[in-house]
Order: structure tokens, then C-alpha cells, then sequence
């Protein structure tokens, strides 16, 4: 391994060393008693950085949870960086909290790095690749980026804290409150993001891509639980890193402990905000009626410059244009003669594309370097427990009814086998797409109309198992066209494509389907790790048009 592999100090986020330096904190400004200069540590192997390397030292005019970070970030080995997330009781969701004041006077929302991760860094050009990591990391960590992701509030499930904290477990949130216990866990479960990011059962978030993309390839979530304020602390590895090192048992044990410290300063932070607040609202009422009076005639007494905008000129585009079409035209007359003059080398060079095409499928099969998904908590294999058991006891018990009240007439069911299916989904991968409840109406709409209609085509009695092919080979690619893929309506075109009653039984089953979204949405939404749906995109749509109307 190379010296560009190893987390010694590396290049990082010049933030936390201009804010140590403002304060006047520096290792080489130490002193002794007797006021001879301290001797220098002895140097350690550096890899090339493209920027200052920090000394996180904790400053004491910076408030407690910025010291925190300070001492943590410092003793911790293999890390680029760190994510602070809460949990909202109220919303149900998880809260980005800024780690460290910003130099002018802001904030350092979202990721606080001890340094650039390798594959963004201009040093290590051999980890790039086609999927532009400086850009990704640039959007991620620049606020002055067009494109910057700020970290917005997520669900259960969603995005890469909401997957993180789905994953953990009841037990390990004890935090602050279960100390003196001797059996605290103190393993760190690391997640491969690019398999989040890739990931089909994992709802799109555009932050989690970039994540992958800009070299943020592991992660690890650590919970707090601080009288009841609740979140986890996001750990960021590096991957090209000692992964003895990295998981040895005095850094796990010091991710851990940080975590608690980081989660209680993060708890202490708003009370202390809060009485600062109140001691100096109750010394200084008269001069901050004072202060709203000037700040407002600064803010609004300035004048407004409008800026220039300056479009492209129509005739040079048209040149552009017209010389991309003549530039097309010439290079087919060019590929054209080759092909003609050249007819072995085109075949050969065919031959070969084909061959590399063949010899690229026959490794795909061999599979790629996705690890295995980790495994539900007891807890959530309850709540999966619980949810299926009263779901399926209703549909059950209806099914039950409608056959006993047709037996002699009609003979209707309900049936339950795709209903299985989709309560897999709803209780074991709820915040997937495929689970929501919009892609389970519409689909199964569809997919009930398909084959009904398909069923009338008039086949012979030998063929009519053609029936049972052509309905799921409609029904499955229109899902994906649509945009509302849901397995579970694969399943229901085979078995209604050759079922009698079609109409009346689609109907019923609908029913089912509504039945199973409705327990889904009360028994899930009961556990803090899980959110379902993940969104109502229609209703969301409707009031914001009906918000429009009043305002109008």
C-alpha cells in the first residue's frame, strides 16, 4: 500500500484550521513554563496534499459542541469526515444539525471533513474516473456551487441517514443513558454506499449518488440517546485506508464514546442557546428595539441594481449549427468510404467488439462485489411480525366471507397470493419504491385491466395457457415505462389472465389492496425507523395548487 493509501494526514477541509488559527490555537506556539519553546514532534509520513492540514484542538471561546468535534475528529483514525443527524419526535424524520460556527458568521451544515477524500483529491488523478468525483464532492461540500445538496430533512428509509438508521437496532441507543452497563456494543457496522446508491429497492436520493460518486464509499452509523434526544452521528472512512487499523477495538471504542459526547453536546447546545437568549432579552430589551430599527432601514433603505443579461446571438449559433450538420454529413461520407475500401478491417474490428461484448456478459454472470444486505434487528422483525399477522388475519377472514356468501351462486374469493407479495414489501422493504402505495394502485390497476382483457381473446382450448405469457409481457414493461413498477402486479396478471368472474374479482381485490395499504400506513409509521409512504406525491400536488388559489 502506498503512501496515498494511508489515512496518515492528508489533504482537508481548510475550514476548521483558518477557525483554530483565528483563535489562536497552534501547536507551534506552545510554550513551557519557563517560556523555551516546546521540541517539535517527531514528523510522520504524509501523503501529497492539495491543501493545509488542520489541527483540531479544542478553542476555548468556541461553544462546547464545536470543542467536541475538535477533540473526536483529532483521535480518530481512518475518517474523512462526519454528519450530525437528530431525530424530530414531532416529524418523525431525521434533522441535519451544523457541526462548528463558520468563520463568517454562518454555519457548517452537513459534512465537517478532516480531509478530501482520495478519490476527489487532484493529487490522486488515479482514482478518477467517468464519474467526475471532484464535481460530486464540490456539491456536497461548497456552498458557492451552483449545485450544492444541503442536507434537507429525510425519513426512515430514505437517503443515506434515513437507510442508516432504519439498520439500527433498539438496543444500541441506550447512549448516555446505559452507561454502567458491561455489555454495550461497541461494533461498527460499515455500509458500502455505492451499493446503497445502486440499490433498486432504495428510494432515488440525489445526495446519496453524490455521496458514492465523490469517494464517501463507507459509512458507518452510531446512534446517541440523550434523555431522550435522539439522533446518530455519521462516520465517513476511508476505504483505500488499513482496515486493521480502522477497526481495531480502542478506534471503535472512540468512535463510540464520541458519538455520546458529540449527541450530548449536540443536547446541551439548545438549552445553553436558549438561556443565553433569555438572560440577554431580559438585560437588553431597549437596545434591541434599537437594533431592529437600524437593521431595517440597512435592509430596506439600499437601492436595488437589476443585472445586465446578455443572450447568445442567433446568427452564430446558426453557424455553429450548420457546421455541426456539415461536420455529421462529412464524417458518415468518411466512415462510408472506409467501410467500402476496408471491408476485412471493419469485419475484423467487428469481430472483435463481439468478442469483448461476449467475454463482458460472461463475467457479469460470474456477479459483482456487492455484500450481503444486512439483517433485520428482533425489534423490526416484530414490527414485520405484528404487521402481517393482523393484515392477513383481516384478508383472510374476508376471503372466508365472500366464498361462504357465493358458494352457491357466483363463487367469488378474494385472491390473497399477490397480496403476500405485496405485504413482503410493505413490512421488509418499505421505503422502496416498488412498496408505495401509488406504484401498488396504479399497477394493479393496470394490471387487473390487462388480464381481463386479455382473457377475452379468443384462443383455442390449446392455446389458451398463451394466455399466461402474453398478459405479464404487456403488464410488466408498461409498469417500468410508467414509472410504477410493482412486482406483486406481475403475479396478479397471471392469475387473473385465466380467471372467470374477472371483472367482479378484480373489484374484490382492489379492496384487498386497499385493505393492506391502510394497516400498512397505521402499523409502520408506529416505529421510529419507519416511514410509510414515503410520500403522497398526488395529494402533496393538490395542496399546493389549492395554497396557490388562496393566495390568489
Amino acid at each position: 500500500m502506498d503512501s496515498t493509501q494511508k489515512d496518515g494526514a492528508a489533504s482537508s477541509r481548510p475550514f476548521m484550521a483558518s477557525l483554530i488559527s483565528k483563535k489562536g490555537v497552534s501547536d507551534s506556539t506552545t510554550t513551557t513554563k519557563n517560556d523555551a519553546p516546546a521540541p517539535p514532534p517527531a514528523p510522520l509520513p504524509v501523503a501529497p496534499s492539495s491543501a493545509v492540514e488542520p489541527t483540531f484542538e479544542p478553542v476555548p471561546d468556541v461553544d462546547i459542541l464545536t470543542q467536541t468535534v475538535a477533540m473526536s475528529m483529532k483521535s480518530l483514525y481512518g475518517i474523512y469526515g462526519i454528519e450530525l443527524w437528530c431525530f424530530n419526535e414531532g416529524s418523525g424524520k431525521l434533522e441535519n444539525i451544523a457541526l462548528s460556527d463558520d468563520i463568517e458568521g454562518g454555519t457548517v451544515e452537513g459534512l465537517l471533513l478532516k480531509r478530501v477524500t482520495q478519490d476527489a483529491d487532484e493529487i490522486n488523478r488515479k482514482y478518477w474516473n467517468v464519474d467526475k468525483p471532484q464535481e460530486s464532492f464540490k456539491k456536497l461540500t461548497d456552498k458557492s456551487h451552483k449545485g450544492y445538496l444541503a442536507p434537507e430533512p429525510v425519513g426512515p428509509g430514505c437517503g443515506l441517514p434515513g437507510a442508516l438508521w432504519s439498520e439500527i437496532g433498539k438496543y444500541a441507543t441506550n447512549g448516555l443513558n446505559g452507561i454502567g452497563h458491561s455489555n454495550v456494543s461497541h461494533d461498527v457496522h460499515w455500509r458500502e454506499v455505492d451499493e446503497l446508491a445502486d440499490d433498486p429497492d432504495q428510494p432515488y436520493d440525489d445526495r446519496l449518488q453524490h455521496l458514492a460518486k465523490a469517494g464517501f464509499t463507507r459509512a458507518a452509523g452510531i446512534p446517541f440517546n440523550v434523555k431522550n434526544f435522539r439522533g446518530m452521528v455519521i462516520y465517513f472512512a476511508n476505504p483505500h485506508g488499513d482496515p486493521d487499523h480502522l477497526n481495531c477495538d480502542v478506534n471503535k471504542q472512540m468512535i463510540h464514546h464520541s458519538s455520546q459526547m458529540i449527541g450530548a453536546a449536540a443536547a446541551f447546545r439548545p438549552a445553553q442557546e436558549a438561556s443565553e437568549a433569555y438572560l440577554q432579552e431580559k438585560s437588553h430589551q431597549t437596545w434591541r428595539r434599537v437594533k431592529i430599527k437600524i437593521l431595517t432601514i440597512m435592509r430596506f433603505g439600499g437601492s436595488l441594481r437589476a443585472k445586465k443579461r446578455v443572450g447568445p446571438q442567433a446568427s452564430s449559433g446558426d453557424l455553429k449549427k450548420n457546421g455541426k450538420r456539415r461536420s455529421t454529413f462529412a464524417k458518415v461520407h468518411e466512415l462510408s468510404v472506409r467501410v467500402r475500401k476496408d471491408f476485412k478491417k471493419t469485419a475484423i474490428q467487428a469481430k472483435d467488439d463481439l468478442t469483448t461484448k461476449a467475454n463482458r456478459w460472461v463475467s457479469k454472470m460470474h456477479g459483482g462485489n456487492a455484500g450481503i444486505p444486512p439483517s433485520f434487528t428482533w425489534t423490526q422483525t416484530l414490527w414485520s411480525f405484528v404487521g402481517v399477522l393482523i393484515t392477513h388475519t383481516i384478508l383472510s377472514r374476508l376471503n372466508s366471507f365472500i366464498m361462504t356468501e357465493t358458494a352457491d351462486t357466483t363463487k367469488l374469493s378474494l385472491v390473497l397470493a399477490p397480496l403476500g407479495a405485496l405485504t413482503t414489501l410493505q413490512y421488509n422493504l418499505t421505503p422502496a419504491p416498488a412498496s408505495q402505495p401509488r406504484n401498488a394502485i396504479f399497477a394493479q390497476v393496470m394490471a387487473l385491466t390487462v388480464a381481463n382483457l386479455v382473457s377475452y381473446i379468443p384462443f383455442s382450448a390449446k392455446n389458451a395457457w398463451f394466455r399466461s405469457a402474453l398478459a405479464p409481457a404487456i403488464v410488466i414493461p408498461a409498469m417500468a415505462k410508467l414509472g410504477i413498477t410493482h412486482p406483486p402486479a406481475g403475479a396478479s396478471s397471471i392469475v387473473f389472465s385465466s380467471m372467470k368472474n374477472q371483472w367482479v374479482n378484480m373489484g374484490i381485490f382492489l379492496c384487498g389492496v386497499s385493505i393492506t395499504i391502510i394497516n400498512a400506513v397505521l402499523i409502520n409509521n408506529m416505529s421510529d425507523k419507519r416511514q410509510y409512504p414515503t410520500s403522497w406525491p398526488y395529494l402533496s400536488r393538490a395542496k399546493a395548487k389549492v395554497g396557490i388559489c388562496k393566495d390568489e
